[in-house]
């Protein structure tokens, strides 16, 4: 679309009426756009001289209002010019002011007549008032007929009721139409658009200008047919705009003739803002894309990976429908559990949850590597999530074929079983004797990488992951298995190529701060500040306060970690440093809790008792209300445990009550022999019981 300034619009109003008064119901002016003050009251003076229309020179000053209202930067001085030369109140029908404090929107709305169609604008706000209902100017209500202001109506209290609830802010809405008493707007056929304008509104998401939509909306949310849909689709087809997506409903599908390359039909309101939200910020012709996606499975296969999860939930028929048959074909089978695999790895949960919970329950006996392929990438999801009890069903249902994939493919198995014992360690539950089908694989590994290491490669990522994992699984049992600790340490960093590529890099870095967890377990302080200086990337931690901003939250829950056991007067710089920097960082996520706990240990050994309060409270807020599942659930004991001492028992005596629940449910769904302690005593006494084992209980990465 064009964009005029003031002085196209002079020359229009001088010398072509009818464009000129397009250009303002078309909002294809910018009338503060390269000029000043002076220059605009001039040209505006110009204007009015050139109106004799009285409804034609009110259209010019609401014209005026409306883009001052959608214009995110107008100039400082339009607002005062508009107050001084119009009469503001009774365009608007509401306070000037207020409606400048609002956000706003233009909704291009699809209208049809007579044999014709065009593309109508409204614009939209959301101001700071009590809401009293959709507010719609008195003047503009007699220009519509009553379903299309219900349909106004209804679409307001649609977007109301699926949105963050604005019950301090009012809905405005504004046709850019002119004041002459007739009729000009019919039928509800725009509800479907009003609706995504005031949600988009609501929830500060805005839509593409390229998208337009619509579509009848019935109180259940449902979209329902609209006449005149031919004459519509070419009407948007044909502006100016430019659209190049079309919503509409599925229901009435257009008449032959029409490509529906640009057609996206909908069912309900929901499925109608996905779409809009889907299109919205991307590249044009993504949802089209999706869109013929579903058409079959390879299609959506090598597209899965760019499918919001929300999207592949609406589309629930359609999408089981071709998981169905991807399951059903071992070669589809594979190529989808292989591309499922690494979109886990990447850390697309939201997608690959989706698609999870659209898939079929039962796996091809036909194709035992994939099957364990896609059991693996489950367990890796489920440890992701914190689902403990989703990841010990995925991981019975991995072992029973574990013997059988042995034959076929090693490096599948060891992936499993590394998945395996972190859900194991999620759960809790440490291994002193490794399963003997674990065992074996372990040895026949430790023979292929020698014999590889031999022909020169160094590296052998599956035996050096599963490797890191052991370090662990040998760490959580505390300082007497500090040599095992150390021996495997070394065993992961070799196999992972320290040294060798900065491609490896992060793979072995990790396990210097896994060496110098267990070595601070171990009471090694000398070895595990050895360990963090090289996992900082540092000389000496004196510089470590300026680079802050650069490390990670790992480096940083490592950092507190060590000054939760180091002396205070050695570390003030640093102390100091991390209470200012967290609460700008901390994130309500794992291992933020840690950080903050052992920040607050710190701050206790420093005898700062309010920032440990503080830091204390945010650990257990992390923990608990977070949903980061019973792992971390669990952990709020750590924090708890260590504050009653700090606030007083009418405060903390609440406290209790609100997360007692919560935690014994936790650990109900964790390892029981673990936390028997909390069930065999009151909860005070179990909180005592943590004081005084923690390292026990909470050892290693846990602590």
């Amino acid at each position: 679309m064009t964009f005029n300034t003031i002085s196209h619009m002079a020359f229009t109003a001088k010398n072509c009426v009818p464009h000129f008064q397009s250009m303002m119901l078309e909002m294809a002016c910018q009338p503060w756009h390269d000029t000043g003050p002076d220059e605009f009251a001039g040209t505006f003076g110009e204007i009015e001289s050139f109106i004799n229309d009285p409804v034609l020179k009110k259209l010019f000053h609401y014209s005026l209002w409306g883009q001052l209202l959608i214009d995110p930067a107008p100039p400082v001085w339009a607002e005062d010019f508009l107050v001084q030369h119009t009469l503001p109140d009774p365009i608007l029908g509401m306070d000037y002011k207020l409606l400048m404090q609002g956000d706003w929107i233009r909704i291009p709305v699809l209208t049809a007549g007579n044999d014709t169609a065009r593309v109508a604008w409204f614009i939209a706000g959301l101001v700071p008032r009590k809401n009293q209902g959709l507010f719609i100017p008195e003047w503009a209500k007699q220009i519509m007929d009553e379903k299309f202001r219900e349909s106004a109506v209804t679409a307001e209290q649609m977007a109301r009721h699926c949105s963050p609830d604005p019950t301090d802010r009012r809905f405005v809405l504004y046709p850019m139409a002119p004041d002459n008493g007739w009729l000009q707007f019919q039928d509800g056929s725009a509800a479907l658009a009003f609706g995504l304008g005031f949600k988009s509104l609501a929830h500060k998401q805005p839509l593409s200008r390229e998208l337009i939509a619509t579509g009848c909306l019935d109180h259940s949310e449902k979209v329902m047919p609209v006449g005149h849909i031919d004459l519509k689709i070419q009407a948007a087809r044909k502006n100016e705009n430019g659209f190049k997506c079309i919503i509409l409903p599925a229901d009435g599908s257009p008449g032959p003739g029409h490509d529906a390359g640009d057609l996206v039909p909908v069912n309900d309101f929901a499925e109608t803002w996905t779409m809009a939200s889907l299109y919205s910020g991307r590249q044009d012709n993504l949802l089209f894309i999706f869109s013929r996606a579903l058409q079959n499975p390879a299609a959506f296969i090598s597209r899965m990976d760019s499918m919001p999860g929300e999207w592949i939930d609406r589309e629930t028929t359609l999408v089981q429908k071709l998981l169905t048959q991807v399951f059903g074909d071992s070669v589809l089978f594979d190529q989808f559990t292989r591309k499922f695999l690494v979109m886990v790895s990447d850390f697309q949960l939201n997608r690959a949850s989706a698609l999870v919970r659209q898939a079929p329950e039962n796996l091809p006996e036909s194709s035992p590597m994939a099957c364990l392929r896609w059991i693996a990438a489950n367990l890796s999801l489920a440890n992701h999530q914190g689902d403990v009890q989703t990841a010990e069903k995925w991981e019975v249902r991995g072992m029973a074929l574990t013997d059988r994939v042995m034959e076929l493919d090693m490096n599948l198995v060891t992936d499993f079983f590394n998945h395996a014992l972190v859900a194991a360690h999620n759960r809790y539950k440490f291994y002193i004797e490794l399963l003997p089908t674990l065992a074996r694989l372990i040895e026949f590994l430790e023979k292929r990488h020698s014999m590889q290491q031999e022909f020169g490669c160094r590296v052998d990522l599956s035996l050096g992951r599963l490797y890191g994992t052991l370090v662990q699984n040998a760490a959580f049992y505390g300082s007497g298995f500090i040599q095992k600790t150390e021996l495997l340490s070394g065993k992961a960093r070799q196999a992972l190529g320290e040294n060798t590529s900065p491609e490896f890099k992060p793979e072995w870095m990790r396990q210097y701060c896994y060496l110098a967890l267990a070595r601070l377990d171990a009471g090694d302080m000398d070895g595990a500040l050895s360990c963090l200086k090289i996992y900082l990337e540092v000389q000496e931690l004196e510089t470590v306060p300026e680079q802050l901003s650069n490390l990670t939250q790992w480096q940083i829950s490592l950092l507190c970690r060590f000054l939760a056991k180091s002396a205070p007067e050695d570390f003030n710089a640093l102390y100091s440093a991390l209470v200012t920097h967290l609460p700008n960082v901390w994130q309500q996520d794992h291992p933020w809790q840690l950080a903050c706990f052992n920040l607050a240990r710190a701050a206790v050994l420093q005898k700062d008792q309010e920032m440990a309060k503080r830091l204390f409270e945010k650990s257990l807020d992390i923990c608990l209300k977070s949903s980061l599942g019973p792992t971390i659930e669990v952990m709020a004991l750590k924090p708890l445990a260590f504050m009653e001492d700090l606030i007083p028992g009418h405060v903390f005596e609440p406290r209790l009550l609100e997360c007692e629940t919560q935690i014994r449910q936790a650990s109900l769904q964790l390892n029981k022999e673990h936390f028997s302690f909390l069930h065999d005593r009151s909860f005070h006494q179990g909180l005592a019981y943590v004081r005084k084992n923690h390292g026990r209980i909470f050892s290693f990465s846990y602590a």
